[in-house]
């Protein structure tokens, strides 16, 4: 029987996102469709029973986790520096383009090289980077009590904890997941401490996003 989850949260969608602009050691606000969506993920979450919030120290992911720590007055948000996201070097506040091009083989032929070489010399170290995030992972695993976790942080850092994990019957193995922003992944922890990734991406709790538009 499990014991303990641990819900894992994208930040929400930022100005930046919405204006195609790659960050990852940079920052950028959430928009109000963000805020949106972290109010949404706050209220799936509202009946969890969390009592330690874990965030990445940057404001997008700090702003999603205040919006999950308001049901729980108790509970502090805790900045795991570990946490943080991938930096993209010289690519940050760059146009995005891997995700407009990635989706048309032709062009990605051209600019998958590109974008893999300036990441390779200007960005974060990928080895250092998987480190210090799964450092960050077994330090929250190391501190856990009684009661369920909600740790927030973002997509490169959380599928670097969820693609470590062993998955349960309803989850397929995967080199990387599609973690859509403010998605709630969740991880059970038995009684023998071992953790099993049970649910990824899930985004029933958005289901209304239309009226914004998005």
């Amino acid at each position: 029987m499990a014991t303990t989850t641990i819900y894992l949260v994208r930040h929400g969608t930022t100005e930046w996102i919405e204006r195609g602009k790659v960050h990852g050691a940079l920052d950028s606000p959430l928009s109000a469709f963000g805020e949106w969506e972290a109010q949404q993920a706050a209220s799936a979450l509202a009946d969890s029973h969390i009592t330690h919030i874990y965030s990445s120290p940057q404001g997008r992911a700090l702003q999603t986790a205040g919006f999950i720590a308001r049901n729980f007055p108790h509970v502090t948000v805790t900045p795991l520096d570990g946490l943080r996201e991938m930096g993209f070097g010289k690519m940050e506040g760059r146009r995005d383009l891997y995700k407009k091009y990635s989706q048309n083989p032709l062009l990605f032929i051209f600019i998958g090289p590109m974008w893999f070489s300036m990441l390779r010399l200007t960005g974060e170290k990928s080895a250092s980077f998987h480190q210090r995030v799964l450092d960050a992972w077994h330090s929250i695993l190391s501190q856990n009590g009684r009661g369920n976790i909600a740790v927030v942080s973002h997509a490169i850092a959380l599928n670097t904890i969820l693609t470590s994990l062993p998955c349960g019957e309803e989850v397929k193995k995967k080199k990387r997941f599609d973690l859509g922003s403010c998605s709630i992944s969740r991880v059970s922890i038995d009684e023998r401490g071992q953790a099993t990734l049970v649910a990824v991406n899930d985004t029933t709790h958005l289901k209304n996003k239309e009226q914004y538009g998005h």
